[in-house]
């Protein structure tokens, strides 16, 4: 094991009273559990409760080199929890939340991002990572490290890593990210860029909508889904979220909308357009206020579907498009 590099948790001092995001770099599995590792020992030797959420085998390997520490650290499957990435900021609030009274903070380490994620995965996450400041620049000091590996991510993705992060953790030495992209992102900009269209001819259902036709929406949506292959729980699934995402632009999007349906693989693709317009970044990332009826319809999708993303801008109108695998996971 290559033990040149400084470790991590001797060349940064964990956050005073804010939130502290950094990214660490690291090549190959080695690097990763000698820097995660030494990371993780400080927070222990602290008195930080500290939370592991990777995939394997790194977790694996990480629990085997802590030995009889890792008996003191909780490990989240992060293929499970951030299958979705938009669950995985959920998931660090019930951290929060059970930990915020420590005296001592608290620290976590994850990693959304693998090299076998998808593109449109990709994508999320590198969203993912810059909500997670908004999500959380105004609660409780604590310090999360996401770990991304240089030797199988290709450059753009460590480009994006600088951008999400304040700070960098690169061999062991700790430096601020003169590309971060500052926390108050405004949600034009973060819901601003299009998403691709389906192949020409991918599109099986598509039909305006308003609320007299929810019910024959339905319908439709469960006879397509039988058709395209979908499981009878995945079809149920399928059609909840469908209506409610079309009740979400009923409401809140002018009244009417347009779904569309298609295949991409072994996942089933829809996709609700409407006229309204997103105004909560975070939207669907927390539990929804029921009273008002915000953020049910979102969080029931990021529930229930492999991938939900949001598009909103002006010129546009709001797009909320969701996968669903074959099967459930």
């Amino acid at each position: 094991m290559n033990t040149s590099a400084p470790s991590p948790a001797k060349s940064a001092e964990p956050p005073g009273d804010a939130f502290r995001h950094d990214a660490l770099l690291y090549a190959g599995d080695e690097q990763f559990v000698e820097s995660v590792g030494a990371f993780v020992r400080d927070g222990l030797a602290r008195g930080q409760p500290t939370l592991v959420a990777v995939i394997e085998p790194r977790a694996s390997l990480l629990r085997d080199a802590l030995g009889a520490d890792a008996r003191a650290v909780e490990f989240l499957a992060m293929r499970e929890v951030g299958r979705n990435p938009a669950r995985i900021i959920p998931a660090w609030q019930r951290w929060t939340e059970r930990n915020e009274g420590s005296r001592r903070g608290f620290r976590g380490v994850g990693e959304p991002v693998w090299a076998d994620r998808t593109q449109g995965e990709l994508v999320e996450c590198q969203l993912h990572e810059q909500l997670l400041n908004t999500a959380f620049q105004d609660g409780p000091a604590w310090w999360l490290l996401c770990p991304y590996d240089t030797s199988s991510l290709p450059a753009p993705v460590i480009e994006r890593a600088y951008q999400a992060h304040p700070g960098v953790l690169v061999g062991g030495v700790a430096r601020q990210s003169t590309s971060y992209r500052h926390p108050g992102l405004s949600v034009p900009t973060t819901f601003a860029e299009p998403l691709p269209e389906p192949d020409a001819g991918a599109v099986r259902y598509e039909a305006a909508f308003g609320l007299d036709q929810l019910p024959q929406l339905r319908q439709d949506l469960a006879a397509c889904a039988a058709v395209s292959g979908l499981g009878r729980q995945r079809t149920q699934d399928l059609v909840l979220v469908a209506s409610e995402l079309a009740a979400n632009s009923i409401r809140h999007g002018g009244g009417r909308g347009v779904l569309r349906l298609w295949r991409d693989g072994s996942h089933v693709v829809c996709e609700v357009r409407d006229r309204g317009l997103v105004t909560d970044a975070l939207i669907g990332r927390r539990h929804p206020d029921l009273v008002n009826d915000l953020g049910a319809g979102l969080w029931i999708a990021n529930q229930l579907c492999d991938l939900v993303q949001i598009r909103s801008a002006p010129a546009m109108g709001t797009v909320v498009r969701v996968r669903l695998a074959e099967t459930s996971p």
